[in-house]
């Protein structure tokens, strides 16, 4: 109960700040509408890079918004609350990682058509898409985490978790953006989408435990 607790308080928290789910959004749009006005080309060429595009854009639009996972509760002193009442601090995590992804990552996957759309992605690449990025998303979340935990009482420390995360976010765009591709080529990407399940499941086992370890340290 007290997990659906927290759920629910950061969902609503979000929600109070809606440019935390339409930024990102935004984003989006506003870079896909530059890539023909700045490439000068056709249909078929911006179908060949849509794949990458797509993806590239989710996890950047998704990553603005890292930072403030955890930095509000720390500057509320929440986070101290929490450790000291003795709650399970991987599973408040958890939590947390829960809510960003339910602001940022649903609203990310729905959008994911009319970036596709906007790039001349083919239609029956669409389903792809979604269900890759339903995967990906929440691995995004989870990372995420590790990252905010560790710059939470660094000041303006976005950069830094860029710096921080992008290197463990690579494999996944990589495997994502591989599995639309193939789809777009006619192929099979269920081997793209074992590879992400993977690595959600590996983020779902140790992103927690390594995030609530940043969080102490910082707490210190």
């Amino acid at each position: 109960m007290r997990f659906q607790a927290l759920v629910k308080r950061d969902v609503l928290v979000s929600w109070r700040k809606k440019s935390n789910i339409y930024q990102p959004l935004v984003f989006q749009l506003l870079i896909v509408t530059m890539f023909p006005l700045g490439l000068g080309a056709g249909a078929q060429t911006l179908a060949k890079i849509a794949p990458a595009v797509v993806w590239i854009l989710a996890l950047l639009s998704t990553l603005i918004t890292l930072e403030n996972i955890f930095k509000d509760d720390f500057e509320d002193g929440s986070l101290g609350v929490y450790v000291l009442s003795g709650m399970n601090l991987p599973l408040a995590v958890l939590s947390k990682a829960l809510a960003h992804w339910l602001t940022t990552g649903i609203p990310v996957i729905l959008f994911a058509p009319v970036t596709g759309m906007l790039l001349h992605l083919p239609e029956q690449a669409n389903g792809i898409l979604m269900l890759s990025l339903l995967i990906a998303t929440p691995i995004f979340s989870l990372l995420g985490t590790i990252g905010s935990a560790l710059i939470m009482n660094i000041k303006n420390g976005g950069m830094l978790l860029s710096v921080l995360v992008m290197p463990l976010l690579a494999p996944v765009l990589i495997f994502g953006a591989g599995a639309v591709l193939e789809t777009t080529l006619g192929n099979s990407a269920y081997g793209h989408l074992m590879l992400l399940s993977g690595c959600a499941v590996l983020c779902l086992t140790l992103a927690p435990l390594a995030a609530a370890a940043a969080i102490k340290i910082n707490l210190e």
